[in-house]
This record gives C-alpha cells, structure tokens and sequence, in this order.
C-alpha cells in the first residue's frame, strides 16, 4: 500500500466524523472533519506523465477531497481539486499571474477562507520536480515558501499537524 493510499485512508478512519484539533499545543475553536470523493479520477489521460507519481496516485485513489474543513464557518482547511479544476485553476493563476506562475507549475489546491494556492513543481527535468510551494495572493514567487519535497510529504505532515498550516510561523 502506498503512503498516499495509506495518508487517505488514516484521514477516512480518523477524520470523518468533525471533531476536535490541537493545533501547535492549542485547542482548535471549531470542528474539523475530511472527506473524499468515492470515485477515483477518470480523466487523467489529459495530463503529461510528468505529474509526480504522488499526484497520480491521489487521483487515482479518490477524485477529490476537502482536508480538515472548519465544519461551522468552512472558512479553515484544504480543497483538493479533481484533475479537470486543476487544469483550470492552474491556466486562470497562469494568465492572472504569468510573471508568478511557471508552465510546469500544477495548482493542486486551495485553502478555504483565503487565496493561498497549493503549487505542485511538475518539471521532472528540475530538481524541485513534485515539491509542494504554497502560492500566497499578493506576494511574489520568490517570498512563496517551499513546504514540502512531495505532495505525500506535505500530506503526512499537514495529518501529523491535524490541519495547521505547519509552515506558518506563529508568535
């Protein structure tokens, strides 16, 4: 079993009833909760080989899913997008922002209550090839933080984190 199959179905055992987070110590003030499409994608054909194979394999596993959604407000968490909103989102960052965003850049994701990105590096012949960068709406791409060398390394750590934006530096 892969990390992504086995990151899926810890997040479905653990996290799909709302409950309670311990974000860097605190209490969470709301509820969160996971869920995941019950069908894989059909439509991967459409996307180079050069995805990273952790991509793939999420796709392959479930079609989408919100991860550690604030259940009140649905103002915290993640949206994971099937592959077709990818493609989409990636083309509107790419012709809002073109000096931000690169060709082989794949917008993964989105993050409810604000505009941060979830940028996957889709250039096997770069060595930051399948690394996760955190696209942030005003600042440009040299200030996005780079916060994982994999889409699986960023799942097991926002998993180990219960949802925190682990690489944020809080006082």
């Amino acid at each position: 079993m892969s990390n992504i199959r086995e990151t899926i179905g810890l997040l479905k055992t653990q996290w799909a009833q709302p409950r309670e987070a311990i974000h860097r110590g605190e209490r969470c003030p709301f509820l969160l909760a996971c869920s995941f499409a019950g069908e894989p994608a059909d439509a991967l054909g459409q996307f180079p080989s050069s995805i990273p194979d952790d991509v793939r394999e999420f796709w392959l596993t479930t079609r989408c899913a919100t991860l550690f959604k604030d259940q009140q407000y649905g103002q915290w968490g993640i949206e994971v997008l099937e592959p077709a909103q990818a493609l989409s989102e990636t083309s509107r960052q790419a012709i809002a922002r073109p000096r931000d965003f690169m060709g082989s850049d794949l917008v993964l994701a989105r993050f409810f209550g604000d505009s941060d990105l979830v940028v996957i590096a889709c250039n096997p012949r770069q060595a930051d090839f399948g690394s996760v960068t955190i696209a942030l709406p005003i600042d440009k791409r040299s200030d996005w933080p780079v916060v994982a060398e994999s889409f699986g390394e960023f799942l097991k750590r926002l998993v180990e984190g219960q949802g925190d934006k682990y690489w944020e530096v809080r006082n």
